[in-house]
């Protein structure tokens, strides 16, 4: 593909992903996927050229708004497209209308050369804070009570790409080398600061054609999710509840705690994450986990888990949540709620916590996870349920658990009760993700 062809792509993938944004369709990795599924002429570079100008455009995408409604201009892709080259690469601009191309975008219209006009004079320093930080005006408040001062930082790393972090599954017995584990990567992992079984590379690996990830060897895992697992305490012979288990990443992280001897019930309302998991768990040679739909309410569901009520060891609630601790992979995952959705979600998290810890006998314990920053998702849930349980929960100290079962360090937290974990990439590295372990009385 010539320049002038990325950039017309560019503008027609972004339109795609513009529109699921507006309408809550795919998310824009898999429609990028799809885009260049659909094009095998496009070679490497032109994908690797036309994703990465997406991803720019994404995590810079509240400022790009906010300059084109300051400029009383529409907020198309083909816009946004245009704001953003005239910013970061405006020789490309001559590319537009480019003779005898047929594939370069259309030229530029007398209203758009209007607008480059105005904006070479705009001050991008004048935008309100959700705009410079590229937080939604929806997030900003839990933005601010969370980061405080440091909001700035924090917003910046989590517009960062993220580095690829891996897991290594015991149940294999691999060794404690990655890199002599994956024999045909010339790019160096190294071991995680927090997880037990983690490895960290900050280049991007084609994991697909390695033998180690084909046969189970090891897992694509963030190092805060596999955190949380290590934090559910779970131990060979024990009854696990994975209540909203999606793909499996937790349920496939906990196997080898419990050296595929106990039970764990993975639970989820997604005929095809769960298809997902049944693969996952015969790749990784886990025998322990049993899989089981779920209707999303009413009796049926009350039924297909009252075999469990009052039996469970540990339950897990990796609750649906904004995902705002994600947004280093899922940059337009943070346009996709406003303050109604967020108050909804709420509601379903207290509701999905409830339900989880009807499930858990006396002296077993709780484990509330999110992939969220923000406290309405996180310290407010835990704190409503124990207002609301009474006295039959306490909230254990996450440093207590942790000493319990993780080897390394363990790290400060960043959540308002100091009991909570709740982990951010500009301090720690991984994902934004929160962990909150309660126990029911014995």
């Amino acid at each position: 593909m010539q320049p002038s062809a990325r950039i017309a792509a560019g503008i027609e993938l972004l339109s795609q992903i513009e529109e699921a944004i507006t309408s809550g369709g795919a998310p824009a990795d898999r429609l990028v996927a799809e885009y260049f599924r659909a094009r095998r002429y496009a070679g490497s570079k032109d994908r690797r050229a036309v994703t990465e100008a997406i991803y720019a455009i994404l995590r810079m995408r509240e400022q790009l708004l906010w300059a084109l409604d300051d400029l009383k201009c529409e907020p198309t892709a083909r816009a946004l497209f245009i704001l953003y080259l005239q910013r970061e690469d405006p020789n490309q601009l001559s590319l537009f209308g480019e003779e005898d191309n047929s594939h370069a975008p259309d030229a530029l219209s007398a209203e758009e050369n209007g607008l480059l006009e105005r904006a070479s004079t705009l001050n991008w320093d004048s935008a309100p804070v959700h705009a410079c930080e590229n937080v939604p005006a929806w997030a900003l408040a839990g933005f601010e009570k969370r980061f405080g001062e440091e909001l700035p930082k924090a917003a910046a790393a989590l517009n960062q790409t993220a580095p690829l972090d891996v897991r290594i599954n015991r149940l294999k017995r691999p060794g404690d080398n990655l890199n002599n584990i994956l024999k045909n990567s010339s790019e160096l992992f190294e071991k995680h600061i927090f997880s037990n079984d983690g490895y960290r590379s900050a280049s991007k690996v084609n994991l697909a054609n390695e033998k180690a990830y084909q046969s189970g060897l090891i897992e694509v895992q963030d190092e805060a999710a596999q955190v949380a697992a290590s934090l559910v305490g779970a131990q060979p012979g024990m009854q696990v509840v994975d209540l909203c288990a999606g793909a499996g990443g937790k349920s496939l992280a906990v196997a080898p705690d419990m050296e595929n001897k106990g039970q764990i019930h993975a639970f989820d309302i997604s005929g095809g994450r769960l298809k997902e998991l049944r693969n996952r768990l015969q790749r990784a040679g886990c025998r322990n986990i049993q899989v089981t739909r779920l209707v999303a309410e009413g009796e049926g569901r009350a039924t297909a888990l009252s075999a469990l009520e009052g039996k469970a060891d540990r339950v897990m609630v990796d609750v649906p949540c904004s995902g705002s601790g994600t947004w280093r992979r899922s940059p337009d995952q943070r346009w996709r709620f406003d303050d109604n959705s967020l108050k909804t979600l709420n509601k379903l998290q207290g509701s999905l916590l409830r339900e989880g810890a009807g499930l858990v006998k006396a002296g077993g314990r709780l484990i509330y996870m999110t992939c969220s920053v923000l406290p309405a998702e996180n310290e407010d849930v835990v704190e409503n349920f124990l207002r609301d349980m009474g006295a039959g929960w306490a909230l254990i100290d996450y440093k207590t658990v942790w000493a319990e079962v993780l080897k390394n360090e363990c790290p400060q937290t960043l959540a308002l009760n100091p009991f909570c974990l709740q982990l951010a990439p500009h301090s720690h590295g991984t994902d934004g993700f929160f962990i909150a372990v309660l126990e029911r009385a014995s």
